[in-house]
């Protein structure tokens, strides 16, 4: 499938100051820029017909074993979910669309759990902001597995998906297949593109490995 569904993302500008310092912050020692957050209005790409850059699937092969902070100070690692559907969501809790998917995220890993599937939620908030992070994990029902983003997993996934201004926009979630391979790739948010969408393709891997 390998394809990218951009929901045609615009630049919040909102309490802009806090939003840049925020983006900034938010992976700690990571050299690539700050992700921004971006909404389902129509801007760069009306026609929401972009094709995904190709995957540097090399690079996303070895960043499923890099480990990645828990917020209990665990650590997890993407291949230690191998064998199952992954959703990997690239999120923060400055981002309105992030803010909305959340729990339409919760009720997928409620849904489809038990068939196989693993949703995981990578943050791009600061350390420092973890109770932020907890509390909104509360506030929303949030049933699946929160983890830090970092440098080499972010750089291995977002990479050719930056911005005019060298960004990378939330949220993106990646759908991978039992064995690890991306095989779809969303970007912000639309009735189009968003977690119904994602629905449909989770049941499609979820069909292929009990077959």
């Amino acid at each position: 499938m390998n394809k990218l569904k951009i929901s045609n993302p615009i630049k919040i500008r909102i309490s802009l100051p806090l939003v840049l310092i925020t983006a900034v912050l938010s992976f700690a020692c990571n050299s690539a820029p700050a992700p921004q957050p971006v909404s389902n209005a129509t801007a760069n790409n009306p026609a929401g017909n972009s094709t995904r850059p190709m995957a540097n699937e090399k690079a996303i092969s070895k960043a499923l074993d890099v480990p990645l902070a828990k917020l209990d100070g665990a650590t997890l690692k993407l291949a230690d979910f191998k064998g199952k559907v992954m959703v990997v969501d690239f999120w923060g809790t400055f981002c309105p669309p992030c803010v909305k998917q959340a729990p339409q995220l919760a009720e997928l890993s409620k849904r489809y759990r038990d068939q196989g599937l693993e949703v995981i939620g990578l943050t791009a908030d600061k350390k420092s902001d973890q109770k932020l992070v907890e509390d909104f994990i509360k506030r929303v029902g949030i049933n699946y597995t929160i983890a830090y983003a970092n440098n080499w997993v972010s750089d291995a996934f977002l990479k050719g998906t930056q911005d005019e201004t060298g960004t990378h926009p939330l949220p993106q979630l990646f759908v991978l297949s039992r064995d690890g391979r991306v095989v779809e790739h969303l970007i912000g948010d639309s009735p189009q593109h968003g977690v119904p969408y994602l629905e449909k393709v989770v049941k499609q891997e979820l069909s292929v490995g009990s077959r």
